[in-house]
């Protein structure tokens, strides 16, 4: 029993102790070993430890060499006796050598190329700034100046000869204002002096007490008009200056001086009554019938009207508004200023005693010789043989359209390329009527004089200004906005201006006509280069071919979109597409403006894919019943590119006579229409159905 006491005793310490460590102490494993040896237990006490295997140590040798080049790594492979293997990446740098520098220039900073003797392979690194351009001297014959530095196409116009530096300049300031004044004071009180009209005692008779005292009277009519002219021309640089930078200070004056004007040109016409009825009134009214003078002085009573000074003051105010609209495109902000523009004009237009302002200016603001019912003719031919030829144009631009930065983006006064190809077609052209006048000359006139400017108001228009130029008469000058100023545009303005210095201003003419010089002048560049393909590169070619026509039929399908759309507006009256809708209530409203105008698109047929549908609202406000003028002087025009490619010189003679036709007047013939215009320069007319059915024969058979 003892023994199996014990036995339990030193399995419990046992169980105990295991529970407690992994290993027993020493101390305890001497007082039991006896005990536990006894009862038969291995204390292990005597054994020795097994010897630990000794680690492995790898032994590589290299079994296989891959050499590197400088164009692809390379590699060593090693191999233990356990089979282990390892590979270890080989490279070798090339052997660069400088093989080219290129100092810095205008055209970037400066560079270091490298060549790799053993592979060929080249690195660059740069170094140094881009410097300026050195440029040239201007020479006249280059009308820019153009940098020296080889492969630079860079020019820049010239400062100019100063000429007009100094007349060029807004000076206005109430001193005119007081001046205008005081000679207004002087002439009314001459005419409040002068007796009354009696048919018997003031018939016309030169050299009489009468006319000499209306000799004295006319001075200072002269005089007055003078400071109105002055004014007026004060009034055009202020445009132009807004157009410069557009700032809101410049804005602000352009609003003030307009305001000022329109006052001072009431207070003008306020005399024409006066006259009438004084006994000055043969003299002043001299050849007119008792008809003629009361139409007139009836007009000059209404624009004298306060009523009608308050008309054109808000309506100028609206357009400077529609320039500060974020986006007009958008949104009802311009249907809104629209809707009381349309109103506006139509009340001026009634005063004047037309029914609306479509008639008005059509007759007299535009000189147009036919009337806005006419234009519908136009529309329907335009719709049968126009429409499918801007489709196809569109179709080809839309899948297959040119590009080419050079001739598409940059400007003609960067641009080496554009300027020379102008300048060697301009050289070309020379009217010769009453008087011979290059256009090389002219231009060179233009660019370097300091008449042509360029500035931030996206778009480009030729005026002239009232008695600035040197010997008093008017001073053509021309504008080029941003986008505005590639190698065609700048032929487009400078047809116009070409006619400013031919004509001298000298003549009534007619809108449309003035057109067909500008896009006449394109449609002749254009046929110039296909028959000199070596002067712009394949790629710039293709891309005119394929971009100028299509502009110019964008110039004829949306305009007549616009003249249709303005006679709806400004007659309340729609009876096109979606007419049930629009005039369900009898009358049109801002809210239905964009739906008329693409119901238009429609009914014309232009594809889905090219319609312009906010067209109107980017050109009804700054060119009220204008458009239309654009349609019917492509048209034309147009002629001008299959005949030039043809015959140019035949085409230049009938592009010439656009200009010299007014020669016929000196010449003692009466006032010919645009359309005998046409006939006189041996191209059809916009109102002759055969236009319409040559264009569309000659284009729709050709590709751009």
């Amino acid at each position: 029993m003892k023994r199996i006491i014990v036995l339990l005793l030193v399995l419990v310490l046992s169980c105990s102790l295991l529970a407690s460590c992994d290993v027993l102490p020493d101390s305890v494993m001497d007082k039991l070993g006896p005990v536990l040896e006894k009862v038969g237990i291995d204390t292990g006490k005597d054994e020795e430890p097994a010897p630990e295997e000794p680690a492995h140590v790898h032994d590589f040798v290299l079994k296989e060499t891959k050499p590197a080049t400088c164009s692809k790594k390379g590699k060593e492979t090693y191999e233990c006796a356990c089979g282990e293997t390892k590979t270890v990446e080989l490279t070798k740098d090339h052997n660069f050598e400088l093989s080219k520098t290129v100092e810095p220039s205008c055209q970037g900073a400066g560079s270091r190329s490298y060549l790799c003797m053993d592979c060929g392979a080249s690195k660059r690194e740069t170094f140094g700034e881009k410097t300026d351009h050195t440029l040239s001297p201007f020479v006249e014959s280059s009308r820019l100046i153009h940098c020296t530095t080889k492969g630079c196409s860079y020019a820049v116009m010239p400062e100019g000869t100063g000429k007009y530096t100094e007349v060029i300049v807004f000076k206005f300031t109430d001193a005119d204002v007081a001046e205008f004044e005081a000679v207004y004071a002087e002439l009314q009180a001459i005419i409040d002096a002068a007796a009354p009209y009696d048919k018997t005692l003031h018939a016309y008779t030169p050299g009489s007490e009468t006319h000499t005292a209306y000799l004295a009277m006319e001075a200072k009519y002269e005089e007055l008009y003078d400071i109105l002219e002055y004014i007026t021309a004060q009034y055009q640089i202020a445009q132009l200056e807004y157009r410069m930078d557009m700032t809101d200070e410049n804005q602000a004056e352009v609003d003030n001086i307009s305001k000022i004007r329109t006052d001072l040109v009431a207070d003008f016409y306020s005399f024409s009554s006066p006259i009438a009825e004084s006994m000055y009134r043969e003299y002043y009214y001299e050849g007119m019938t008792d008809e003629e003078i009361n139409a007139y002085v009836w007009e000059s009573d209404t624009v004298a009207n306060p009523e009608y000074t308050a008309l054109v003051n808000r309506s100028n105010e609206i357009e400077l508004e529609f320039y500060s609209l974020s986006n007009p495109t958008r949104g009802t902000e311009m249907p809104v200023l629209y809707s009381e523009f349309v109103d506006i004009n139509n009340q001026l237009a009634q005063l004047l005693g037309y029914n609306n302002y479509l008639e008005y200016a059509y007759a007299d603001i535009y000189g147009r010789d036919y009337t806005y019912q006419d234009a519908e003719t136009i529309y329907n031919y335009v719709k049968e043989y126009i429409t499918p030829i801007y489709n196809k144009l569109y179709e080809y631009w839309y899948y297959h359209g040119y590009t080419n930065e050079t001739y598409g983006e940059k400007s003609f006064f960067e641009v080496y390329e554009q300027n020379n190809s102008l300048n060697n077609y301009i050289d070309l052209l020379t009217i010769k009527g009453n008087k011979t006048v290059s256009f090389s000359d002219e231009f060179n006139g233009l660019i370097g004089d300091g008449n042509c400017f360029r500035g931030e108001y996206a778009g480009a228009y030729v005026t002239s200004i009232y008695g600035l130029d040197l010997d008093g008469s008017d001073l053509p000058i021309a504008y080029f906005g941003e986008g505005y100023d590639t190698f065609t545009t700048v032929a487009h303005e400078f047809g116009h201006y070409m006619n400013e210095v031919y004509s001298g201003g000298k003549y009534n003419q007619s809108y449309d006509l003035l057109e067909m010089h500008s896009q006449g002048n394109e449609m002749l560049f254009l046929a110039y280069l296909n028959n000199n393909r070596g002067e712009i590169e394949s790629s710039g070619l293709q891309y005119l071919n394929s971009y100028q026509p299509l502009n110019m039929f964008f110039a004829v399908v949306n305009p007549v979109a616009v003249d249709a759309f303005e006679r709806a507006v400004y007659t309340d009256n729609y009876t096109g597409p979606n007419a049930d809708t629009i005039m369900a209530d009898g009358t049109i409203t801002y809210d239905e403006y964009d739906l008329i105008y693409e119901s238009i698109l429609i009914d014309l047929g232009v594809d889905s894919r090219f319609r312009s549908t906010t067209y109107w609202r980017q050109v009804t406000i700054t060119s009220a019943c204008y458009y239309i003028s654009y349609a019917v002087s492509a048209l034309p025009v147009l002629q001008l590119l299959p005949m030039g490619i043809e015959d140019f010189d035949a085409a230049s003679e009938a592009y010439l006579k656009l200009f010299s036709y007014v020669d016929e007047y000196e010449n003692g013939a009466d006032y010919m229409t645009t359309e005998e215009t046409l006939e006189y320069a041996g191209l059809k007319s916009f109102m002759d159905e055969e236009l319409y059915i040559y264009l569309n024969e000659y284009f729709m058979a050709t590709n751009p």
